[in-house]
């Protein structure tokens, strides 16, 4: 074979093996995307022109060389070392080469056999290790080549006659570089998959943490779109067609997922590349989406619900130690917190230097605390955010959205939505939605019903249902001068907590006072005038009650629709612990939604009351407070307690009103200063106690007896002890 046969041999075989190379990478990277395969050919077609260039350019030099060079000894030397370059270019060449030669099988093998797997991590390294010995061949072969230019230089300095003719042939060497740096490109490419390989599994995870926070900002924006009912900032074209783009990523990455899992060499290899382009995709999308999400406010702490469970909760924040900024309380509301049993209360006095106004019952003066006025929050660094309601909840995304589509982020959630009261127009009763017909739970109910009693002076007033609203709100309305009318379905007033013998009292206390009572009948519908104001009730019994006012308090559900499906349920409410943790990690509920275990009576319960709203809500705070610091702290244990405050009567109820009940003292309905109570006994114990007229002190001791549940051995010594058994303990 000459050395012409043997170049032209080992530059096709060269050629082959480069483009069976393309021809796989081609296939695998079809599979992935057309533009890889459009890449590869341009590759292909350049490798292979840059190896026709380096055959013909060699091809002519040895012809000149053959053909002009006299000294035998000169071309045979050039000869030697053009041959033994061509040999080191060819499958033999590499066989002889320390490393080269199994990077041709490996590299051969996995040409040929596309589905053959690499079972361990260290096949990967030898691949690595040979085709630094072929480069090494590469480098080898430049210096013979660097060699060979030093030698003709030298002869053509001791051969004068021949030596000009001999540095016309020097160009023969520049072909040899020429073949070489062709070698050396037909191996870059193989040499970049590697490389590719090499960064594959960290730009795979880099690529999967990625995604995950694309999917939370999509999800964040599709919360936000279905928040907009009526349109928004979020309802356009652009932000849909970045929805459909990411839905066309995400497919295209999980093809790339599924394609690894093969765990073939090349197919890893020539994806490598493609991985890398989804990464810097995927940061160019998020930039993208989060600069839709440019109305999302972040807060470390977020109470949703702006009533007396937040104010409390506010202040205890405080109270633990709060940076400004940290904390936010969304409410629907558009005042500060407030002690809301006042709307019963002083806020319907008639007269107007007695009413309660704002700011004086801003919480937290119902527990005897300061008043937490608007400029508090804002000295504390808490931000209010008022006449904001929420919509929409994604709590395994922390993040809220307001009516007007607005994002709220959260590292931790105090629910405190509180409760909304039942409406008759729920049960689609006739005519429920009158005017002057009134529902009574917040400000702006209240100044409402102000409003129409100045209106509607010395009127016709029908309150419907016997309990906390009835009750109060009858008496309110009374002293409004109104001729008033109670209709409720139960047997007595109150019998959740009353006994027939207190509410009979009560009862007998209102009939005095002027207000008459209609027990076991209900409202079926109402009457209105042309204006469309109520002028009657009617009942189930047939009768119809003339009305100018008519105040429902019929009872009232927890708000907790905002949460359905996503924290556990429990008794109505939503289930938490002692601390006040729901289901959802940072996630707590308080006051009325919250179905919490009682530790005195080893039972869940759920309390609508507000003491119970201040005290779950300072200790909620307080445990996550603990659970950030790591101290320790005890379960919440509530002792129930109830009170309301009607005409001159003042009573308090401690404990739990089960088992048998005992009444004592007097409860003469036209006794000035009427003093009375009764005790529950289970089980041989004293579990609750109930004390109208009773002061600070004696409230105190009944208190006491029903959380200590000391035993009873003879009732009617009891009875005839009443209050001094309580004052013992």
């Amino acid at each position: 074979m000459g050395i012409w046969d043997l170049i032209s041999w080992s530059t096709d075989s060269v050629k082959g093996f480069w483009q069976s190379s393309c021809d796989h990478g081609s296939t695998v990277i079809t599979k992935g995307k057309e533009v890889s395969v459009d890449a590869l050919q341009k590759v292909n077609h350049h490798g292979s022109a840059a190896i026709s260039k380096g055959k013909e350019v060699l091809c002519t030099a040895l012809e000149k060389v053959n053909h002009h060079l006299s000294d035998p000894e000169t071309r045979s030397k050039i000869s030697k070392v053009a041959t033994d370059i061509a040999k080191n270019a060819t499958v033999e060449g590499l066989k002889t080469i320390p490393g080269a030669y199994p990077t041709y099988k490996i590299v051969s093998k996995s040409i040929s056999d596309d589905d053959q797997k690499f079972k361990s991590e260290n096949k990967s390294k030898k691949q690595e290790e040979a085709l630094k010995a072929l480069q090494a061949t590469v480098s080898k072969l430049e210096k013979e080549v660097d060699v060979l230019r030093e030698q003709a230089a030298r002869q053509a300095v001791k051969t004068k006659p021949r030596n000009r003719e001999f540095t016309r042939y020097l160009p023969m060497a520049s072909s040899f570089n020429l073949v070489i740096g062709s070698a050396k490109f037909i191996f870059a490419p193989i040499e970049r998959c590697l490389n590719c390989k090499r960064n594959f599994d960290e730009n795979m995870k880099i690529l999967q943490k990625l995604l995950k926070e694309l999917n939370t900002v999509k999800e964040v924006i599709e919360l936000r779109l279905s928040a907009e009912i009526h349109g928004g900032t979020m309802q356009t074209e652009e932000v849909k067609n970045w929805l459909d783009d990411v839905q066309r990523i995400k497919t295209e990455i999980e093809i790339i997922e599924h394609k690894t899992k093969e765990k073939k060499f090349l197919s890893r290899a020539f994806l490598g590349k493609t991985v890398e382009e989804k990464v810097f995709e995927l940061k160019a999308f998020l930039r993208k989406g989060k600069a839709f999400l440019g109305m999302v406010k972040s807060f470390k702490y977020i109470i949703v619900g702006g009533g007396v469970a937040a104010g409390y909760a506010a202040r205890e924040f405080d109270r633990q130690g709060l940076k400004p900024g940290q904390l936010a309380i969304i409410s629907k509301e558009s005042v500060a917190p407030y002690e809301r049993p006042t709307l019963s209360k002083g806020y319907l006095n008639p007269n107007p230097k007695a009413a309660a106004r704002l700011p004086e019952f801003h919480v937290c003066v119902g527990s005897g605390g300061d008043r937490l006025l608007p400029d508090w929050y804002k000295e504390k660094g808490i931000q209010l955010i008022l006449g904001t309601e929420i919509v929409k909840v994604n709590l395994a995304l922390k993040t809220l959205v307001s009516a007007a589509g607005e994002i709220f982020k959260f590292q931790t959630l105090i629910i405190a939505t509180g409760s909304t009261v039942i409406r008759l127009t729920d049960f689609k009763v006739e005519g429920a939605d009158a005017k002057n017909i009134f529902y009574l739970r917040e400000l702006e109910d209240a100044d409402k019903l102000v409003e129409s009693i100045k209106m509607k002076k010395h009127g016709k007033a029908v309150i419907i249902g016997g309990g906390y609203i009835g009750l109060e709100v009858a008496a309110a309305m009374r002293i409004n001068d109104f001729d008033v009318t109670m209709v409720y379905p139960d047997p007595w007033c109150m019998p959740r907590l009353f006994t027939p013998t207190i509410a009979a009292f009560y009862e007998s206390y209102y009939e005095n006072k002027g207000i008459k009572i209609i027990k076991g009948t209900v409202s079926v519908g109402f009457n209105a005038n042309a204006n469309g104001e109520v002028k009657g009730v009617k009942l189930k019994d047939g009768r119809v009650l003339e009305a100018d006012i008519v105040v429902v308090g019929v009872g009232a559900r927890p708000l907790t629709a905002l949460f359905k499906g996503q924290l556990e349920e429990d008794r109505g409410g939503i289930k938490t612990d002692g601390f006040f943790k729901t289901s959802m990690p940072g996630v707590y509920a308080v006051g009325d939604v919250a179905s919490f275990p009682i530790k005195l009576y080893n039972e869940t319960r759920r309390v609508e009351h507000v003491d119970h709203a201040r005290k779950s809500a300072e200790h909620a705070v307080k445990a996550i407070k603990a659970n950030e610091t790591g101290k320790e702290l005890e379960e919440y244990d509530y002792l129930p307690y109830f009170y309301s405050r009607i005409f001159e009567l003042s009573w308090q109820f401690y404990g739990d009103n089960v088992g048998e009940s005992l009444f004592f003292r007097d409860n003469n309905p036209l006794s000035p200063k009427p003093k009375f109570g009764s005790y529950w006994i289970k089980d041989g114990k004293v579990v609750g106690a109930f004390l109208e007229g009773g002061t600070p002190e004696e409230n105190k001791a009944i208190a006491k007896v029903s959380r200590l549940n000391p035993p009873v051995e003879n009732l009617d010594q009891l009875k005839k002890e009443g209050l001094s058994f309580a004052s013992k303990f």
